[in-house]
């Protein structure tokens, strides 16, 4: 008894092979695969950004808030301190 399945399969899968090397000789195929990729991960980190900015914000009134904070950042005297 032959096996079907298993030469459909294979016949299958080297088409399947025969059609991604073409697609990726094809410049289309890499601008539509490098679009698929950046919005991706545009999407996947979307939430992240909201956090860092937060972070940012964050860090940016801690420094604001402490005494000598302008003077650590920039190497000048604090502007308060001028004469």
């Amino acid at each position: 008894m032959q096996q079907p399945q298993a030469h459909g399969l294979a016949s299958t899968l080297h088409a399947l092979v025969d059609w991604t090397q073409a697609r990726l000789s094809e410049r289309e195929s890499w601008d539509g695969i490098t679009l698929i990729v950046l919005s991706f991960l545009v999407l996947m980190f979307s939430s992240l950004i909201v956090y860092i900015a937060w972070a940012g914000i964050a860090y940016g009134g801690w420094l604001t808030w402490q005494k000598g904070s302008w003077k650590r950042l920039t190497g000048r005297p604090d502007m308060g301190n001028l004469p």
